[in-house]
This record gives structure tokens, sequence and C-alpha cells, in this order.
């Protein structure tokens, strides 16, 4: 019985283990999937970037957490229509176990209709910082930090 228990024990420990390893997050690994992601922005196919690289259950803080992912998708898609020279540039990146913040620049022209805004021409840029937390290959939270209401005020200036 004795041999019994301690056989348990030894099987609990390494199934532990073995689950900590399987689930262990690497930093660098972590850094490209948050990478790719906004790299592929400038592919401007956001369905795409988002079924790879955001989790269905994602928790998205950006804005006091009012955009679940399916707005987050449709917000940015509509930059994108507006602005169909938009390019996003990471500038650096820094991760620690499965979170990754990376400073970014997304810049384009507004040559399309926006919230109700038709287009001006006016070149458009957002600068911001996200923080991504990273689980099973996808981002399962997010969070850019980034001054919103400039970046809106950019399309309805007449310049």
């Amino acid at each position: 019985m004795k041999k019994s228990i301690n056989q348990l024990g030894l099987l609990a420990v390494i199934s532990f283990i073995a689950f900590i390893t399987i689930n262990a997050s690497d930093p660098s690994d972590n850094k490209k999937v948050a990478k790719d992601f906004y790299n592929s922005y400038n592919k401007h196919d956001l369905q795409k970037s988002f079924d790879d690289f955001i989790s269905k259950d994602l928790v998205n803080r950006t804005m006091g957490g009012g955009m679940d992912r399916e707005k987050w998708l449709n917000f940015d898609e509509s930059v994108i229509a507006a602005c169909p020279n938009l390019k996003m540039t990471v500038k650096e990146q820094m991760a620690e176990g499965n979170k990754v913040i990376t400073h970014w620049i997304s810049e384009g022209t507004h040559t399309g209709d926006f919230m109700g805004m038709t287009g001006t021409d006016n070149a458009i840029r957002l600068e911001g910082v996200s923080i991504d937390q990273i689980s099973k290959g996808k981002i399962k939270e997010h969070l850019a930090i980034a001054d919103f209401t400039q970046f809106i005020q950019q399309f309805a200036e007449k310049k």
C-alpha cells in the first residue's frame, strides 16, 4: 500500500512538471506572436490576422474595455478602409513571461469614409504602446495606450 501511495505521489509530480513544461511560455516566442500580429496589419486582411493571432475569448482593456474582439476588428477594418495605404511599424518590444510590450506606429492617408467623415487626404498617424498577454500562441488579453482622441481628430481636420 505504501509503495502505491508513493508511486501515485511521484506520478502526480511528474504530471505537474509535464503540465508546466507544455504550458511554459517562452518570451521570444510570445514576442514573435505579437510582432507577427502587428505586422500582419500591413497585409490589410484583418479577419485573417484576428483568426491567426487573437483568441476567441479575448479580453480587450483598451479604452476602458468597451471593445470586444468583434468591435475591435470592425473598428480597425473601418480605419483601413478609410486609409488604404495604412502601414503599421513595430518600433521595439520587450517581453517577460507571457506578457509582451510593443511600441508601434500606424500611418496612412485618409482617402475614404471614416465614421461619417469623407476623405480629406490628411496624413493620419497614431503612435502607441500595447501590452499583450499571450496564451497558446494567441493574444488573450490586450491593452493599447495611445491618444485616440487626437487620432480621430486627424480625420476631421481639413488641411
